[in-house]
């Protein structure tokens, strides 16, 4: 039983320890979108408030706000801080980016922290619990 127990911590330790690792080597820079895959992702977020988002344009120039209304060419999109709504052609989109969330760094530091805490509660239960019955010096 013990041995079980022993092997299935050290591959949970294993497992934490990399997988943080990899998740926060995965985060590089996104690919240029085609005029297909910026439609696309404009449909799936929807129109309204709700709907909102971060553009980069090829003029280099980024903005915040939602989405208005969708066409076939181009959609109406109203920016957060001066509350004026532009239409920008699909093609003119860059980066489309589904913003409310968390950003990526935080969802790492979310993992890495429960993997941490994870790992603390294993090594408790282990020092508390994997040498109940070692005697070292037991007499026989």
């Amino acid at each position: 039983m013990k041995k079980h127990l022993t092997i299935i911590l050290i591959g949970s330790l294993v497992f934490l320890a990399s997988g943080g690792q990899t998740l926060a080597r995965s985060s590089g820079k996104d690919k240029v979108l085609t005029v297909e895959e910026i439609k696309a992702k404009i449909s799936k977020l929807g129109t309204g408030r709700k709907a909102k988002a971060q553009i980069k344009l090829r003029t280099g120039e980024k903005i915040k706000g939602f989405v208005v209304s969708a066409g076939d060419d181009s959609f109406a999109f109203t920016e957060r801080d001066s509350k004026q709504t532009k239409t920008i052609a699909y093609a003119d989109v860059v980066e489309l980016k589904k913003s409310g969330g968390l950003s990526t760094g935080a969802k790492i530091a979310i993992g890495l922290g429960i993997g941490v805490g994870v790992l603390a509660l294993i090594a408790i239960h282990v020092k508390n619990h994997l040498f109940d019955d070692f005697k070292p010096f037991s007499q026989h």
